[in-house]
C-alpha cells in the first residue's frame, strides 16, 4: 500500500526562509528560526484503492497535522508553514488525485466531497498515521476538509480553515454580487478534472452534512483585501466574504474568527505566521484535552 520514495532532510524553510511575522505578532512557542533546525522528511506514494496519492511529512508528535490546499494548488502552497508546525507536531500534506505527483482517480470514479473525504481517509489509514487529526484547509480544500470532518468526525480533535469555501458560498455570493459572479466563476473550469458544476454539487453534498460537523476547536482565517470588478465592488465582496466566513466560525461551539491583515486570498503565503499562530494554538488545546487527570 505505501510506497516509500524518499528519505531526507528540510530546513525549516522550503525554498527560503519564511518572513518575519510583522511587528506587533508572537511567533508560537516552539518555533524555531528558518535555519534552526532541520527536519526529516518522508515522501510516500500511498495506494487508496487501486490509484496512488502522494504524501509528504515532517516532524514527530500528535495529533498529526493534515493540509490540503485549493483547487488547482499542490502541497507546495504549504511550505512556508509545514515546516514551522513540524517544529512541534507531525505535520502532513498531501497532493490530491489529478494533482501530480499523485496518481489521476480512474474516470469510473465519480468525484465527490464525499470520495475525496474517503481518499484522504484512506491515505492517512494505509499511511499508518492514526488519529485524532487537525485539519488546515484552504479555499476549496477547505470544504474537502468540513466534509472529512463531517464524515469521520471522532478522529477529527481540531481544524483550520484558511480562507475557506463555505458550502453556500456560489449561492450567497451570487445573490450578494449579481449574476456576473457566477460567469465569471465559471471561467478556467475543469480543473484537476473538477468542473464548475461538480462544484456546485460539492457544496451542496457538504451542507447537507452539516449537522454532523464536530464540536472541537476551529479557526476560521479570513482575508482582509478585497479585489473590485467591474459588477461589484471591494467592500460589496468583502461584507459578503465576511458574512460566509463568521457563518463557518459558528459551526462548532468553540469555534472563532481570525482576520488576517495584510493578507490576500492566499493567507499561507501572505501571513504564515497567523497560519502556523492558530494551528499551534489548538494543538495547545487539545494536548490539555486529551492531558490524563489524576
Amino acid at each position: 500500500m505505501l510506497s516509500l520514495i524518499t528519505v531526507g532532510v528540510m530546513m525549516s524553510a522550503c525554498g527560503g526562509s519564511s518572513p518575519a511575522p510583522p511587528k506587533g505578532t508572537t511567533q508560537p512557542v516552539g518555533m524555531h528560526s528558518p535555519t534552526a533546525t532541520l527536519l526529516p522528511m518522508r515522501s510516500m506514494h500511498v495506494d487508496v484503492g487501486g490509484y496512488r496519492l502522494y504524501m509528504r511529512c515532517m516532524g514527530r508528535g500528535n495529533p498529526t497535522v493534515v493540509f490540503d490546499a485549493g483547487l488547482g494548488e499542490d502541497l507546495s502552497t504549504w511550505n512556508q508553514v509545514q515546516p514551522e508546525v513540524a517544529q512541534f507536531s507531525q505535520a502532513c500534506a498531501y497532493d490530491r488525485a489529478n494533482v501530480a505527483p499523485s496518481d489521476n482517480r480512474p474516470t469510473t470514479i465519480k468525484v465527490s466531497a464525499q470520495q475525496i473525504a474517503r481518499e484522504l481517509h484512506s491515505l492517512l489509514v494505509n499511511a499508518h498515521l492514526p488519529g485524532p487529526y487537525i485539519l488546515v484547509g484552504h479555499s476549496l480544500g477547505g470544504l474537502f476538509m468540513q466534509m472529512f470532518a463531517c464524515q469521520y468526525r471522532r478522529e477529527v480533535a481540531g481544524m483550520v480553515l484558511v480562507d475557506s469555501t463555505h458550502p453556500e458560498q456560489a449561492l450567497r455570493l451570487a445573490a450578494a454580487l449579481g449574476p456576473a459572479f457566477s460567469s465569471e466563476a465559471r471561467q478556467g473550469f475543469p480543473v484537476e478534472g473538477i468542473t464548475y458544476d461538480d462544484v456546485l454539487a460539492m457544496q451542496t453534498q457538504v451542507d447537507a452534512a452539516r449537522g454532523r460537523f464536530p464540536q472541537v476547536p476551529l479557526t476560521v482565517l479570513v482575508r482582509s483585501r478585497f479585489t473590485s470588478s467591474v459588477h461589484w465592488t471591494a467592500t460589496q465582496y468583502k461584507q459578503a466574504w465576511m458574512s460566509l466566513q463568521t457563518d463557518l466560525s459558528r459551526r462548532s461551539s468553540q469555534g472563532k474568527l481570525v482576520v488576517a491583515q495584510n493578507s490576500g486570498h492566499f493567507i499561507q503565503i501572505d501571513r504564515p505566521d497567523v497560519v502556523i499562530a492558530s494551528i499551534h494554538e489548538i494543538i495547545l488545546e487539545t494536548q490539555h484535552a486529551y492531558r490524563p487527570t489524576g
